[in-house]
């Protein structure tokens, strides 16, 4: 993390008891904005993901949308079983201010972190892919549907592999005893090293909700990692629950291909919205005249006045979907469903639930 400041994170030691409730036992992970334990409920008597932020996060958009959700739980929508829960949430005081820690559903490692570990980023067999995408698309539809909000931030890396049993963290919190990851030790606090575990079997949970919105309104504003930006949003329009379609076309290509299907960058290597618009021309032909419509002014950086792309960012013609899947045989099915996946117009891409039903997730 090239920002990196322990000052802004909260010094979790090893067996901290939090809450009078949550003891810390392994560290899971870590991100720009928190570190994450595998702690030991001692009121309910399991474990739990213990997600604590830094203490300058200026918005904290994970809990108000979990306090939402909780108004829909518990559902009988199949999906309700995907998306990942609040436990308990709480504020910690540390030694350069509060920090808003998260008790939520214990799980695995990211499904992005089995493809880098266990398949060395060649991406995943055809059928676990189809098996990912159901699931998520159950998870996005309950989402959409019920609980009426956006997730925004879907992708590899937000999809995590559920537990059946407990019986994975306790084998875990043994081997941290028996055998502790490297630590390093500083003056007012200790770094310790997160520590892997062999996944096993268990259902898909869509998480990491920091960047959710709630509410079927038309929403504006960046949103989505570069890469993964739908075009409504490099256009400046409104956006809502399309983008997270648009998601899935891109997160069935990662988990298959073990790629992102478009870089969004210029030869130089930096990002650019004129290199990502001219990868998606490459790959999913000229966008229609009454998406550009909608915004005519920021259109016209890119695109003439009749709808003629520029010749200032040439469009990468070898890059069509074709050309780029590598991985199966028969791909007829799988490129329409990205195609139906990937509209340019947010208004012809399916819902999640119309799009469970597409031809290379039934047959």
């Amino acid at each position: 993390m090239p920002e990196y400041n322990p000052a802004h994170f909260y010094p979790v030691r090893l067996g901290e008891v939090f809450n009078d409730r949550f003891q810390t036992v392994a560290k899971l992970g870590f991100g720009s904005s928190s570190t994450i334990w595998l702690a030991r409920d001692l009121q309910d008597r399991q474990y739990v993901a213990l997600k604590i932020y830094i203490h300058n996060s200026a918005q904290h958009r994970e809990l108000p949308f979990y306090q939402h959700l909780d108004k829909f739980l518990p559902s009988l929508h199949p999906g309700a079983k995907n998306v990942r829960k609040l436990i308990s949430s709480f504020e910690v005081t540390g030694p350069h201010g509060k920090h808003v820690a998260l008790a939520l559903q214990v799980s695995q490692m990211s499904i992005r972190d089995m493809d880098t570990v266990f398949m060395d980023g060649a991406g995943f067999p055809e059928e676990f892919v189809k098996g990912a995408v159901k699931e998520l698309l159950e998870a996005l539809d309950f989402l959409h549907t019920v609980v009426q909000s956006v997730h925004t931030d879907v992708h590899p890396g937000n999809l995590l592999l559920g537990a059946n049993d407990d019986a994975l963290f306790q084998k875990l919190e043994e081997n941290e005893q028996s055998s502790p990851v490297p630590r390093k030790q500083l003056e007012d606090r200790t770094i310790y090293l997160s520590r892997l575990m062999k996944p096993k079997a268990g259902p898909l949970l869509l998480s990491d909700f920091g960047e959710a919105r709630l509410g079927s309104r038309p929403h504006a504003g960046d949103i989505m990692p570069i890469m993964y930006r739908a075009p409504e949003t490099l256009l400046y329009i409104q956006w809502g629950y399309p983008v997270d379609i648009w998601s899935v076309g891109l997160t069935a290509w990662d988990l298959l291909e073990g790629k992102t299907l478009f870089s969004a960058r210029k030869e130089d290597g930096s990002f650019s919205d004129g290199a990502h618009f001219a990868e998606l021309i490459a790959a999913l032909g000229p966008p229609p005249a009454e998406l550009l419509n909608r915004h005519r002014t920021r259109a016209l950086e890119y695109w003439d006045e009749h709808g003629t792309w520029g010749e200032f960012v040439p469009i990468p013609t070898e890059k069509t979907l074709e050309a780029a899947e590598t991985k199966l045989e028969d791909n007829a099915k799988f490129l329409r469903f990205i195609r139906r996946a990937l509209a340019w117009d947010p208004n012809d891409r399916p819902t999640a639930r119309l799009l469970l039903q597409d031809p290379w997730l039934t047959d």
